[in-house]
């Protein structure tokens, strides 16, 4: 049976009720709250404490969900504390002491972070020599040939502590102990065997192996033999070669002495843990722990070798805490003066490094003996460093950079142990020194001061210091190295007023010497932030033409090294106390042109960091022509290097990358010089969808800006404006690949087009847009991929309700004439099959196509004369639009009356959108209506949730008393839940 379509008349004026505002008792973000309430709590309150969670949650609050990482970073204990067994050990005597003996400046490395770096940084392809008694027969080149059978390995007798404390006084187990370290050589075999010909790999699984004896032999009691290992270790050190791998060797070696001061800490805190009171009235455990303190010290005293003997009790001076604190203080100076005994710098030097180390841990607030210990660091320097006669060393490198390289971790060490506590008075001498000194030592010592002292000492001596800097003539660090960590300095702290141009202009002297680009380049870079910060654009535009003038040098273009450019222009912009200045500078020009020599390749990655410091440092839109011309050439080359093989991830970034230059583009109220640059944009960017769907949108935003400015009513001039703005639109929509982007666009385009009064381009927007209705169902888009029925319902609701406003062209014979045009659409595409989405589109479609036929449109577009006017309540049109509807309505029943089975549960939103539709637009006093609302509100009661049902029926009852309308009082009764 066919079931007509009837319009019932709208009562706007009735319907039109203002909203009224209710109280509230609860905030929207609520539930945002507690989650994350929820996820700052304890590990126990997560636990008791249940959270509501509201029905409709927040889609951008769903990443809170789940624990914070950040937050269990924080809560994890620390990776490198199990590593780090020195601060352990420290920590066991600082709890006997009770006394806080760390120091943490985070502008200062640590000792691990030195560690890292010289084992990252020194190393070695040659071999190595391994000497110790405590190597396996098997490991010796000798033993090889002896069957095993008759290899023999002696060990030592381990005397426990209860043996030895039985029947012997303290003197005689002092004795005793004399005695073993006497027959040191006879343990383990007394035979010292070497290997040779080790790799790096292999000597320190030597050293790894020793260490675990090592722990060991204190495990079973050794302590004789724990001591022993140690003592070979620091050996290794007497022998410096090869050179460049001894810092690595030292670190090694450290490690193991580290490990024997650990295992003594943990006997001496256990010991004096053991506080039981003696028949004396004193403390055993104290007494104890002081006596085996003092064995120790004792036993590291009766080692013959002087750097064993250093490097040992360096290690356990912590022990003096026991002891007294005053014997540790006189033990470091006296220690720093012992070390004058090694003949080797390098040895003296690394020896001295530990013992530094060592000191602040003892006494932290103690300088003497670190202001001597570089005293007799730079003496020693002033000796022969190699051999006589010898040549250059390994990896490549001359005597002289080998040793810079060498010498200054250990007085960068000291230097830094010193600049953390020495009042200024003794920096000042420091400072004296180095204008005393001479050669490696004074070149060494002047990059230590600029590295390692704090920044308001180096800003106050920056003068001073540059002139030192101008007469370090030793080929040890760099001239140009030295300038940039000065320059690090005084851009941290800036020197006072009076000095800065001094200081800028004796620099700058030093600059332009420089031979190679790349340093230059990387100076001046470091110098003109210092310039930027303090001075003004004068200063910085004389700057950059040095620079260009250093460019223009080179020979070629491809050795212009772009990378250290474009530092220089994010610095000077990032810097700059006024960015504008600098896009009127002619020498900031002349570098932006650099970038834009042929020579640059944009699929490098400096063309795009220049656009990207351009843009993050830009303050403002570019209003500058010539700048915006600058960077379309640079967006165009970015544009250009996009092939086959470029990522859809870059292609991304990219895109991001020009729209950001595009949306900051604006040149006031000069509207045509901005189409213009749009025009210009379009074709220099072709290639990229997004930036031409960013162009179409700044273009209807440029149509708007325009109705803005003349309210409404355009002259001639801006009516010609406005078309061509519609034209552009149309003519570049169709280039793209995205179907769903060109049905969005020709909606948009269409829109704003009519808002202008430009008819006829948006009429054919508007029929560009119903063609494409059908190209989003049949499009393979990657974008629209799995989300073809969302987009077609929202874009033809859009489009729909715009055509209710739109009126029909003047050739148009039947009325409704666009409409009608998206129904056929709709109607005679052929659909994807298992959807709902024609039927979808349909309820829309009746929607617009009842609204239409309505004598007073619900709404209007500004200045456009809609079809109520134009037809004037002519009849015809409501007859157009019911038979439409009439034709909508039976393909819409048809298709619910084909869902069974499985499918039968798709009939819940589907009749609830229809019933709607009827409960709104239909005349229900028609018995045929009335049917079908009844039949659709059946299928709501059986496949809808309760409280859709419920809700659904409160507002039918609530728009029935509104209207007092009998028919639609009767639908209520039939609503019943």
């Amino acid at each position: 049976m066919l079931v007509v379509w009837k319009v019932a008349a709208r009562q706007w004026g009735l319907e039109k009720k203002p909203l009224i505002s209710k109280p509230t008792t609860s905030h929207p973000l609520q539930g945002v709250k507690d989650r994350t309430l929820k996820h700052a709590g304890s590990p126990h309150d997560k636990r008791s404490r249940p959270v509501v969670q509201p029905i409709m949650v927040d889609p951008l609050s769903s990443v809170l969900d789940g624990p914070d990482p950040l937050s269990d970073l924080l809560g994890a204990p620390d990776p490198l504390s199990g590593k780090n067994f020195l601060s352990t050990s420290r920590q066991g005597v600082e709890d006997i002491q009770g006394a806080e003996m760390t120091i943490s400046d985070s502008r200062y490395n640590t000792w691990e972070q030195y560690r890292a770096f010289i084992l990252s940084n020194f190393t070695t392809t040659g071999t190595l020599t391994f000497t110790s008694s405590f190597l396996q027969p098997s490991d010796s080149a000798e033993s090889r040939a002896v069957p095993s059978q008759r290899r023999v390995v002696k060990t030592q007798t381990a005397v426990t502590e209860r043996h030895r404390a039985q029947g012997m006084s303290g003197s005689e187990r002092i004795r005793a102990r004399l005695e073993q370290m006497d027959t040191l050589d006879e343990i383990s075999g007394g035979v010292v065997r070497e290997v040779g010909g080790l790799t790096q790999e292999e000597f320190t699984h030597r050293l790894f192996g020793l260490k675990q004896e090592l722990n060991e032999a204190w495990q079973s009691d050794q302590r004789i033999k724990a001591l022993k290992i140690g003592i070979q270790c620091v050996k290794l050190l007497s022998l410096s070669a090869p050179e460049h791998f001894y810092p690595s060797k030292f670190i090694l070696v450290m490690e193991i002495l580290d490990t024997l001061a650990f295992l003594v800490y943990q006997r001496l805190k256990q010991k004096y843990q053991d506080d039981s009171p003696s028949v004396s009235g004193g403390s055993t455990g104290k007494q104890e722990a002081q006596e085996t303190a003092r064995n120790w010290f004792y036993k590291v005293a009766s080692i013959r070798e002087l750097l064993p003997r250093l490097y040992l009790e360096a290690a356990l001076l912590p022990c003096y805490s026991v002891i007294d604190m005053q014997e540790g203080e006189l033990a470091l100076s006296r220690i720093s003066r012992m070390i004058r005994g090694i003949g080797d710098p390098l040895m003296a030097a690394y020896a001295r490094m530990y013992l530094c180390r060592m000191g602040i841990e003892v006494a932290p607030t103690l300088t003497q003996y670190i202001s001597e210990s570089i005293e007799d660091f730079l003496h020693a320097l002033k000796q022969g460093l190699w051999p006589e006669g010898e040549a250059d060393m390994n990896m490549g490198e001359d005597k002289d950079a080998l040793a810079a390289r060498l010498f200054s971790p250990p007085l960068e060490w000291m230097m830094q142990c010193l600049a953390t506590r020495a009042p200024h008075h003794v920096l000042q001498s420091i400072l004296r020194q180095c204008e005393s000194g001479e050669g490696l030592g004074q070149n060494l010592l002047v990059g230590a001061v600029l590295t390692m002292f704090p920044h308001h000492f180096i800003a106050l001596q920056a003068l001073p210091l540059t002139h030192l800097i101008a007469g370090c003539s030793y080929p040890g660090k760099k001239q140009h190295e030295l300038l940039s960590v000065l320059g690090s300095c005084v851009n941290q702290v800036a020197p006072p007023q009076q000095q800065q141009l001094p200081l800028l202009n004796a620099v700058w002297k030093l600059i332009t010497r420089i031979p190679e680009t790349k340093d230059y380049l990387s100076t001046a870079g470091v110098w003109l932030e210092f310039t930027a910060k303090n001075f003004t654009s004068v200063e910085v535009n004389t700057l950059l033409g040095d620079v260009l003038k250093h460019v223009g040098t080179e020979g070629s273009h491809e050795q212009v090294h772009y990378p250290a450019l474009l530092a220089l222009v994010s610095t000077a912009l990032t810097n700059s106390t006024d960015s504008h200045a600098l896009f009127s500078m002619n020498n900031f020009l002349g570098l932006l042109n650099v970038f834009q020599r042929d020579s640059v390749s944009a699929g490098d990655g400096v063309t795009r960091g220049v656009v990207e410091a351009l843009l993050a440092h830009h303050p403002g839109d570019f209003t500058d022509p010539t700048l915006v011309q600058h960077l379309l050439t640079l967006c165009g080359a970015l544009h250009d290097s996009i092939n086959a093989l470029t990522t859809d991830d870059e292609r991304r970034q990219l895109s991001q990358l020009i729209i950001s230059f595009i949306r900051q583009v604006n040149f006031g109220r000069d509207f045509e010089q901005h189409l213009d640059f749009y025009v210009n944009s379009r074709a220099a960017f072709s290639n990229l969808d997004p930036v031409l769907v960013s162009l179409v949108q700044c273009v209807c935003r440029l149509a708007m800006a325009t109705w803005s400015v003349m309210h409404g009513q355009h002259s001639g001039k801006t009516a010609a404006f406005v078309r061509a703005c519609a034209a552009y639109c149309f003519i570049t929509i169709p280039s793209l690949t995205s179907s769903a982007a060109r049905l969005r666009l020709y909606l948009l385009s269409g829109a704003v087009a009519l808002l202008n009064n430009c008819l006829g381009q948006g009429d054919a927007c508007m029929k560009a847009a119903i063609r494409e209705v059908v190209e989003v169902d049949g499009s393979q888009d990657t974008e629209t991929a799995g989300q073809v029925a969302e987009i077609l319902r929202l874009s033809v609701a859009n489009l729909a309700s715009t055509l209710i406003a739109t009126p029909d062209p003047p050739d148009a014979s039947p009325p409704l004439y666009l409409l009608r045009g998206l129904t056929n659409a709709v109607r005679s595409n052929t659909w994807q099959k298992d959807t709902d989405i024609q039927v979808l589109l349909s309820i829309s479609l009746l929607h617009a196509l009842s609204a239409a036929s309505q004598d007073n449109l619900p709404y209007h577009i500004h200045s456009v004369e809609g079809n109520d006017s134009l037809y004037g309540g002519d009849i015809q049109v409501q007859q157009e639009a019911e038979q439409l509807c009439t034709t909508l309505l039976q393909d819409i029943l048809s298709h619910i009356q084909g869902l069974t089975g499985i499918h039968e549960k798709r009939c819940g939103p589907l009749a609830l959108g229809l019933f709607w539709c009827i409960v709104t637009w239909c005349d229900l006093r028609q018995p045929q209506m009335m049917n079908v609302a009844s039949l659709m509100w059946s299928l709501v009661l059986k496949h809808n949730r309760r409280e859709v049902v419920v809700h659904t029926s409160e507002c039918i009852s609530r728009r029935s008393q509104q209207l007092k309308d009998g028919s639609l009082a009767q639908l209520v009764k039939h609503c019943q839940v």
